[in-house]
């Protein structure tokens, strides 16, 4: 069994009375059982005033965490928020730690952090936790694999590091024990009975704005070309979206791409060159199919609702960590918090939860053979209810 006991604090600028805030909520000494581990959400200017660091080096246990836009969790919604779960259990055992930098390949410094954290003699771990950053060499899809390849497989769950600036993509960063690094990857591993359940949304048939098209030229996360032409000129061309509108607001039209084994994945638009290509955090392979949809806060705020129902129907669930794209926070236009007031609202203190938005969201799903696979996705809310 675990249990998590989750604190906040909005002390941004005073990292004592921070640390004082958030160690009284956890009331440690009374609630802490015998193997624990923290993890950790926080709006960049808690890493520059040194809160991350000082809360982290006041934990009698090891911390992982990363920046994120914005956070909620049983007692607190907004911006500007340092939010701490600490997952603790008798009988499940943690390990955690952080790779070196990830400057080209990721395979070998997620393999030598993977060997650190889940060595042979600690058997398999039943699940893994990570915070992963957001670097020019290694998209999402990279990530995964390296982690997957160096694992076998084992569940993973987790997200891409982000924040409120963008395009910019200023002071995102993840963390081990109070040390941030920008180009660094964390894991947690889970060794002992763990019986996580897994939740992803989808983007339904109805939002998409056209048929399939082909992607005709790709290179890593960048779609090239669209049934030969120009992205930005192929989404004029057949009339989906004028090349301004799309442009100023390409947050809310997410992309799925149907690969070739027949499995689909979604993802969002990350930026626009000047080229007229469209970047991704993901990889998008060249000649699978894809479709666009046209997202409103309607859909972001339903489905959000619909995934915490089930989440809130696994009765034998009390813990909650949940991840949302970043993409939908800026889909909700000028009501950008209603989908964390949804979260407050329909989990209340059900469960013991902390929910942040991501860069990027990594959940197992099933494949087209039934299979659970580890997979990168963007432009959903994902959940791993324990």
């Amino acid at each position: 069994m675990i249990k998590m006991l989750t604190a906040f604090t909005r002390k941004a600028d005073d990292k004592d009375a921070a640390v004082a805030e958030v160690l009284e909520q956890l009331d440690l000494d009374n609630r802490r059982l015998a193997n624990a581990v923290g993890i950790l959400t926080f709006h960049p200017d808690f890493l520059d005033s040194g809160v991350v660091e000082a809360v982290s080096n006041a934990l009698p246990f090891d911390s992982i965490g990363g920046t994120t836009g914005a956070s909620t969790s049983p007692d607190v919604v907004g911006d500007l928020v340092f939010t701490l779960s600490v997952l603790t259990s008798d009988d499940v055992v943690f390990r955690s730690g952080m790779s070196r930098g990830i400057i080209g390949d990721a395979a070998a410094p997620v393999a030598e952090l993977y060997s650190r954290v889940a060595p042979p003699e600690m058997g398999t771990p039943s699940l893994l936790l990570t915070f992963a950053p957001i670097v020019d060499s290694a998209t999402g899809d990279d990530l995964v694999e390296a982690i997957d390849a160096a694992s076998g497989g084992v569940p993973l769950f987790g997200t891409l590091a982000f924040t409120h600036e963008f395009p910019e993509l200023s002071g995102i960063a993840t963390c081990a024990n109070g040390l941030a690094r920008r180009n660094a990857l964390t894991l947690v591993a889970l060794f002992g009975e763990v019986d996580p359940r897994f939740y992803v949304t989808t983007i339904p048939q109805d939002k998409e704005i056209h048929g399939m098209a082909l992607i005709t030229q790709s290179e890593k996360n960048q779609i090239r070309r669209i049934n030969g032409f120009v992205p930005i000129n192929y989404l004029e061309k057949v009339g989906l979206i004028e090349r301004d509108q799309f442009a100023a607001s390409f947050a809310n039209f997410p992309f799925t791409l149907t690969l070739k084994d027949g499995s689909k994945v979604v993802r969002a638009v990350y930026k626009i060159t000047d080229e007229g290509y469209i970047l991704s955090f993901s990889n998008v392979p060249q000649g699978v199919r894809v479709s666009f949809s046209q997202i409103d806060p309607e859909f972001v705020v339903e489905s959000t609702k619909a995934t915490i129902a089930q989440v809130v129907a696994e009765s034998s669930a009390e813990n909650a960590l949940i991840f949302s794209c970043m993409g939908r926070r800026w889909a909700l236009g000028d009501d950008e918090n209603d989908e964390m007031v949804e979260i407050a609202r329909d989990i209340g203190h059900l469960l013991s939860y902390q929910f942040a938005y991501a860069g990027g969201e990594i959940c197992p799903v099933k494949n087209s053979k039934g299979e659970m696979v580890n997979n990168f996705h963007s432009f959903t809310l994902i959940a791993c209810a324990f």
